[in-house]
């Protein structure tokens, strides 16, 4: 299906406020900085965006709903909310992995670092933060049902949340910021997820 103008402009203009914040690392960035690098009048950007944060919450949701896409694709398994298959080990370890994987360019972690930034000092920028941790940590969360289809609604919760902490702090210290990538810590990592996904440690 043809995407509309509108959808076009949207992706046009969501394209550029990720090149603010990847490029010229601006956590300070006002609305007339993300028109500029679109080269469009700043009406014309509060048209489809009327906030900075508003702004923010498009990028980091188009940023979600990629990465799920990719997600899905690279693990071969459906991870829509309504799917209720169990999940193996070798399912949870493709997915982890693929999850690893998604969490290591380094355009991302930089993106994401402006937006904590940004967050720090904007309350509207940190609600819009907020609610795409939710939204993350509710993904992992029906995936965690899948392998531990008994534990209660606020161990899971805590299950997911931890997964979500543990890749997000991955994403820093494994990127060329921090450096501290290595075969031997990534699966670490991958084991350590599928020990809270599964509920014990995967055997040698």
């Amino acid at each position: 299906m043809t995407e509309s103008k509108g959808a076009l402009r949207k992706a046009a203009l969501l394209d550029a406020a990720e090149e603010v914040l990847v490029t010229k690392g601006n956590a300070n960035a006002a609305m007339r900085d993300f028109a500029a690098a679109a080269g469009v009048r700043i009406g014309h950007l509060q048209h489809y965006f009327p906030t900075r944060a508003d702004l923010v919450r498009a990028v980091l949701e188009r940023s979600l709903e990629s990465s799920l896409q990719r997600l899905a694709e690279e693990a071969g398994l459906d991870l829509g909310a309504s799917s209720v298959e169990g999940l193996t080990r070798d399912d949870s370890r493709r997915l982890l992995t693929a999850l690893l994987h998604e969490h290591s360019a380094l355009e991302d972690v930089k993106m994401h670092l402006e937006i904590w930034a940004l967050a720090s000092a904007d309350q509207q920028a940190a609600n819009a933060l907020r609610s795409f941790y939710a939204q993350y940590a509710a993904h992992v969360g029906g995936i965690v049902r899948r392998g531990r289809p008994d534990l209660p609604e606020p161990e899971l919760h805590g299950v997911a949340s931890a997964i979500v902490s543990l890749f997000e702090g991955a994403a820093v210290t494994r990127s060329d910021i921090a450096g501290l990538r290595t075969e031997p810590g990534d699966e670490a990592i991958i084991r350590t997820a599928q020990w809270l996904i599964h509920g014990q440690e995967p055997a040698q």
